[in-house]
């Protein structure tokens, strides 16, 4: 049973864009490009309630894909008015109530937490969510690499340029690449041979890519395509958040060719140079891997996040705050 009536479609993208482009929530979960690209894999809904966008998902990645959960609350033209912050948060929380679900609010950034405990004290408690944090980087660090804490990203950037000297070239990323994009893909796929939750998470990224690709262009979308000898060796595609900040939804390419992704990444980054300030690289999901790669490229402030439970949940208090310190 879906927890809200209405679906995330591209025809309600202007009608969800009038919320979440509105309010400084920062967060790359809650841009509409996101929304969109994950909405069939998270089951994503929405409901407006007193002026509020409410909207709700499932999640796919702790082993509890039956429990539901709403994001923050956001409201009209950024507007945020307590009262009917209140009467949203109420019918949310009935919502919970009749699905005999237990509440659970996910990505909600730091800045916003105080406003839910101003309105309900003592009702929520906050546990980090680390592995959601979001990695966001200034567009001319890297563009630039420049100085030696990116000394050895401008080698392997250099390398590839040497290696690959002639042959490469940069090009707008369209919607017409998407049959070889997906095709890069599944080589990707094959080559890493992953198991468990990475496994999950590649196939789950073809899926979202085979369904978001033809509607590119009305998603607002943008990025760059790497080709080798002619062929697409490697791409990055990003979404608007805000006015100054473009989210790298997806990046990937052909480790055969060494410092091509150092390469790509600054290929984008060069792009978007003079049109967005800054780079949002989404969360690292807790992978080890995933979290030193981002965590090497010197972000310059991370959106922490938190995971809101009643305070007297004492079973979603354990579920969702293992390895996690609560805030209070």
């Amino acid at each position: 049973m879906d927890f809200f009536s209405n679906r995330i479609t591209i025809d309600r993208k202007e009608e969800i864009e009038d919320y979440i482009n509105r309010y400084a929530h920062e967060t790359s979960g809650l841009t509409f490009s996101s929304l969109y690209l994950w909405r069939d894999v998270n089951d994503f809904t929405f409901e407006v309630i007193s002026n509020f966008l409410c909207v709700a998902g499932l999640s796919n990645f702790e082993g509890f894909e039956d429990e539901p959960f709403v994001f923050p609350l956001l409201p009209l033209k950024g507007e945020c008015d307590a009262k009917n912050m209140r009467r949203a948060l109420d019918a949310v929380t009935d919502r919970f109530a009749q699905l005999d679900k237990p509440y659970v609010m996910r990505l909600i950034p730091k800045h916003m937490i105080q406003s839910y405990i101003d309105l309900i004290p003592a009702q929520f408690l906050f546990l980090t969510d680390r592995a959601n944090y979001d990695y966001v980087y200034r567009t001319e660090d890297l563009a630039g690499l420049k100085g030696r804490r990116y000394h050895s990203k401008k080698n392997l950037v250099n390398r590839f340029n040497r290696e690959q000297e002639g042959r490469y070239e940069i090009v707008p990323f369209s919607a017409d690449m998407a049959e070889e994009a997906l095709s890069l893909l599944e080589y990707i796929d094959e080559k890493k041979q992953v198991t468990g939750f990475e496994a999950d998470m590649l196939h789950m990224e073809k899926g979202v890519l085979m369904d978001a690709l033809p509607e590119y262009r009305r998603l607002g979308l943008e990025g760059v395509a790497l080709r080798i000898d002619g062929k697409l060796e490697g791409y990055a595609i990003g979404g608007l958040l805000g006015s100054d900040t473009i989210v790298e939804h997806v990046e990937k390419a052909n480790v055969d060719f060494p410092g091509i992704y150092q390469k790509l990444n600054q290929e984008f980054a060069k792009a978007c140079l003079g049109r967005y300030e800054f780079i949002n690289r989404e969360e690292d999901m807790g992978l080890a891997g995933l979290r030193k790669a981002k965590t090497s490229y010197r972000p310059c402030r991370m959106i922490e996040k938190s995971i809101a439970v009643f305070a007297d949940d004492t079973e979603a208090i354990e579920r969702y705050g293992i390895d996690e310190e609560p805030l209070e």
